[in-house]
């Protein structure tokens, strides 16, 4: 088994650090980590650390922080502190999460990126500040309740986590929040911000369409579900015609992600329990 492959790909000031866990040489999953000014925005999965550590030594970090306690996220913050001595940053609740990750990191996660060895992390203020750049630290719960985004409001950039992912999702968490997720959003475009670095797509130029495009369609797709309520539609019926009756993630993540928890999320409202 491969189980990375890793690109730096500069981009002005930003270096995205992409690691892409394989299976045979088959991608599997993709998540960036950013580094800009000594600061170091996530921290990677477990089974990068090596190739990643090796990068590191090359970028000589100096700030590490982390938008939230996901394992690919924060899968190397054992190893940066005892390497480097630097504390990651986070959310006052990531500290919790990241006490014993193997009490809520379900089998196919480790499978896919590892387990992270238990770790510390510090408490983020307001700001975080580099050499040349000033970073807004903006609460955007709804992925997590311990995520974070990352603005500098001088170049516009926002580095987004996991809030945007893709203008489009079929697929939701279990523990997620779909109208903090929607509340969040409008947070971030609020800051007007000129360039996203997105932790799944990387770089996204045009930020602000994006981001309208995928609040339009979670709230078009909120309509849609309260409308098949108000017809008598079953949940299952809803989702099979707003987002398709397959589900494969579903069924591999043994519904931890799934089209039904999307449907499920916007019902919550109403009552409807699963």
């Amino acid at each position: 088994m491969n189980r990375l492959s890793l690109l730096l790909k500069s981009n002005g000031f930003v270096n995205s650090i992409r690691m892409t866990s394989t299976f045979l040489g088959i991608p599997i999953y993709k998540v960036n980590a950013f580094y800009v000014d000594g600061l170091l925005i996530d921290t990677g999965f477990t089974f990068g650390r090596d190739r990643f550590l090796k990068l590191l030594d090359t970028l000589h970090p100096e700030i590490v922080v982390n938008t939230h306690h996901h394992e690919d996220h924060t899968g190397n913050n054992f190893l940066i502190r005892e390497k480097y001595h630097l504390l990651p940053l986070a959310h006052p609740k990531t500290s919790f999460y990241l006490r014993d990750p193997s009490h809520w990191l379900p089998w196919y996660r480790r499978l896919v990126w590892g387990c992270p060895p238990p770790s510390e992390t510090g408490e983020l203020n307001s700001k975080v500040q580099t050499k040349k750049f000033l970073f807004l630290v903006i609460p955007t719960p709804g992925h997590s309740d311990d995520h974070v985004c990352f603005f500098e409001p001088n170049e516009g950039w926002l580095f987004s986590g996991d809030l945007f992912l893709s203008e489009q999702m079929k697929y939701l968490r279990e523990e997620e929040n779909i109208f903090s997720i929607i509340d969040s959003l409008k947070k971030v475009v609020a800051l007007h911000p000129k360039k996203m670095f997105c932790s799944f797509n990387g770089l996204i130029e045009h930020p602000m369409e994006a981001l309208h495009k995928k609040i339009d369609y979670l709230e078009n797709l909120q309509k849609g579900v309260e409308e098949g309520f108000r017809r008598g539609l079953s949940p299952r019926e809803i989702q099979r015609r707003l987002l398709g009756r397959v589900d494969r993630l579903g069924f591999f993540t043994f519904g931890e992600i799934s089209k039904r928890n999307l449907i499920y999320a916007f019902l919550k409202l109403k009552g409807v329990k699963r």
